[in-house]
Protein backbone atom coordinates (compact mmCIF):
# COMPACT_ATOMS: atom_id res chain seq x y z
CA UNK A 1 0.00 0.00 0.00
CA UNK A 2 1.25 3.44 -0.64
CA UNK A 3 2.69 5.68 1.34
CA UNK A 4 0.44 8.95 3.08
CA UNK A 5 1.20 12.25 1.14
CA UNK A 6 0.41 15.25 2.57
CA UNK A 7 -0.79 18.18 0.26
CA UNK A 8 -3.37 20.95 -0.57
CA UNK A 9 -6.42 20.28 -1.03
CA UNK A 10 -8.31 20.96 -4.74
CA UNK A 11 -11.69 22.33 -4.52
CA UNK A 12 -13.40 18.92 -5.15
CA UNK A 13 -11.74 17.63 -2.09
CA UNK A 14 -13.51 20.47 -0.11
CA UNK A 15 -16.33 18.51 0.98
CA UNK A 16 -14.29 15.24 1.66
CA UNK A 17 -12.73 17.99 4.54
CA UNK A 18 -15.68 18.72 5.92
CA UNK A 19 -16.58 15.36 6.82
CA UNK A 20 -13.47 14.83 8.76
CA UNK A 21 -14.24 18.46 10.05
CA UNK A 22 -17.70 16.69 11.30
CA UNK A 23 -15.28 14.57 13.90
CA UNK A 24 -14.31 17.46 15.55
CA UNK A 25 -17.13 19.41 15.24
CA UNK A 26 -20.25 17.13 15.87
CA UNK A 27 -22.53 19.98 17.36
CA UNK A 28 -22.82 21.84 13.64
CA UNK A 29 -24.45 20.39 10.22
CA UNK A 30 -22.40 19.49 7.17
CA UNK A 31 -23.81 22.56 5.55
CA UNK A 32 -22.64 25.01 8.13
CA UNK A 33 -19.45 23.35 7.89
CA UNK A 34 -19.16 23.35 4.30
CA UNK A 35 -20.39 26.92 4.08
CA UNK A 36 -17.79 28.30 6.99
CA UNK A 37 -15.18 26.53 4.90
CA UNK A 38 -15.73 28.20 1.34
CA UNK A 39 -15.83 31.15 3.22
CA UNK A 40 -12.68 31.10 4.58
CA UNK A 41 -11.14 29.85 1.50
CA UNK A 42 -12.97 33.07 -0.69
CA UNK A 43 -12.14 35.85 1.87
CA UNK A 44 -8.13 34.23 3.31
CA UNK A 45 -5.80 33.60 0.79
CA UNK A 46 -3.14 33.04 3.61
CA UNK A 47 -4.89 29.67 4.62
CA UNK A 48 -3.83 26.61 3.36
CA UNK A 49 -6.10 23.33 3.38
CA UNK A 50 -4.15 20.68 3.93
CA UNK A 51 -5.01 16.70 3.88
CA UNK A 52 -3.17 13.62 4.43
CA UNK A 53 -4.13 11.31 1.52
CA UNK A 54 -3.67 7.41 0.67
CA UNK A 55 -4.18 7.32 -2.84
CA UNK A 56 -7.53 9.06 -3.40
CA UNK A 57 -9.03 8.78 0.64
CA UNK A 58 -8.30 11.62 2.56
CA UNK A 59 -7.28 10.29 5.89
CA UNK A 60 -6.46 13.66 7.89
CA UNK A 61 -6.97 17.58 7.53
CA UNK A 62 -5.55 20.45 8.69
CA UNK A 63 -5.75 24.38 8.11
CA UNK A 64 -2.64 26.33 8.16
CA UNK A 65 -3.13 30.09 8.44
CA UNK A 66 0.04 32.13 7.97
CA UNK A 67 -0.32 35.83 9.61
CA UNK A 68 1.77 38.34 11.58
CA UNK A 69 1.49 39.53 15.34
CA UNK A 70 2.80 42.55 16.80
CA UNK A 71 4.46 39.82 19.60
CA UNK A 72 5.50 37.52 17.15
CA UNK A 73 6.16 38.89 13.65
CA UNK A 74 5.40 35.97 10.76
CA UNK A 75 3.34 32.58 12.16
CA UNK A 76 1.96 30.25 11.26
CA UNK A 77 -1.50 28.56 13.26
CA UNK A 78 -2.37 25.43 12.59
CA UNK A 79 -6.23 25.44 13.21
CA UNK A 80 -8.76 21.83 12.98
CA UNK A 81 -6.42 19.03 13.13
CA UNK A 82 -8.64 16.01 12.82
CA UNK A 83 -7.89 12.50 12.02
CA UNK A 84 -10.52 10.31 10.55
CA UNK A 85 -10.86 7.71 13.82
CA UNK A 86 -10.18 4.37 11.81
CA UNK A 87 -6.72 6.03 11.44
CA UNK A 88 -5.65 7.40 14.77
CA UNK A 89 -2.71 6.87 16.56
CA UNK A 90 -0.95 5.94 13.35
CA UNK A 91 1.05 8.81 12.72
CA UNK A 92 -0.85 10.96 10.63
CA UNK A 93 -1.22 13.95 13.34
CA UNK A 94 2.69 14.36 13.03
CA UNK A 95 3.04 13.89 9.55
CA UNK A 96 0.62 16.98 9.11
CA UNK A 97 2.52 18.88 12.34
CA UNK A 98 6.14 18.32 10.41
CA UNK A 99 4.37 19.27 7.13
CA UNK A 100 3.19 22.33 8.49
CA UNK A 101 6.35 22.89 9.93
CA UNK A 102 8.37 22.74 6.99
CA UNK A 103 5.34 25.29 5.18
CA UNK A 104 6.26 27.66 8.18
CA UNK A 105 10.08 27.68 7.79
CA UNK A 106 9.44 27.71 3.73
CA UNK A 107 7.09 30.98 4.55
CA UNK A 108 9.23 32.79 6.89
CA UNK A 109 7.49 32.34 10.07
CA UNK A 110 9.51 32.57 13.12
CA UNK A 111 6.92 30.64 15.62
CA UNK A 112 4.47 27.97 14.73
CA UNK A 113 1.13 27.59 16.85
CA UNK A 114 -2.01 25.75 17.84
CA UNK A 115 -5.09 25.78 20.13
CA UNK A 116 -6.25 22.48 21.65
CA UNK A 117 -9.10 22.21 23.25
CA UNK A 118 -8.62 21.61 27.74
CA UNK A 119 -9.93 18.54 27.77
CA UNK A 120 -8.21 16.95 24.58
CA UNK A 121 -5.01 15.48 26.30
CA UNK A 122 -4.12 12.87 23.28
CA UNK A 123 -3.54 16.15 21.61
CA UNK A 124 -1.61 17.67 24.04
CA UNK A 125 0.83 14.73 24.60
CA UNK A 126 1.35 14.20 20.95
CA UNK A 127 1.96 18.64 20.88
CA UNK A 128 4.35 18.39 23.79
CA UNK A 129 6.17 15.70 22.15
CA UNK A 130 6.88 17.12 18.78
CA UNK A 131 8.42 20.31 20.66
CA UNK A 132 5.28 22.93 21.52
CA UNK A 133 5.17 24.13 24.95
CA UNK A 134 2.38 25.99 26.55
CA UNK A 135 2.88 29.81 26.49
CA UNK A 136 -0.55 31.36 27.52
CA UNK A 137 -4.39 30.56 27.60
CA UNK A 138 -6.89 31.28 24.43
CA UNK A 139 -10.06 33.09 26.26
CA UNK A 140 -13.15 33.16 24.29
CA UNK A 141 -16.52 34.78 25.20
CA UNK A 142 -19.26 33.99 23.30
CA UNK A 143 -21.30 36.64 21.69
CA UNK A 144 -23.51 34.93 19.45
CA UNK A 145 -24.27 30.95 18.56
CA UNK A 146 -21.89 29.11 16.94
CA UNK A 147 -24.19 27.18 14.57
CA UNK A 148 -24.84 30.15 12.52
Amino acid sequence: MSEPVVRTLRKNEYRAATRLLAFLNPECSREVLLERFDTIIAEHPHYHPLGVFKGDEMLAFAGAWISTKIWCGRYLEVDNIVVHPDHRSSGLGTLLIKHCEHLATEKGCNILALDSYTSNHPSHRLYHRLGFEIWGFHFVKQIASLQR
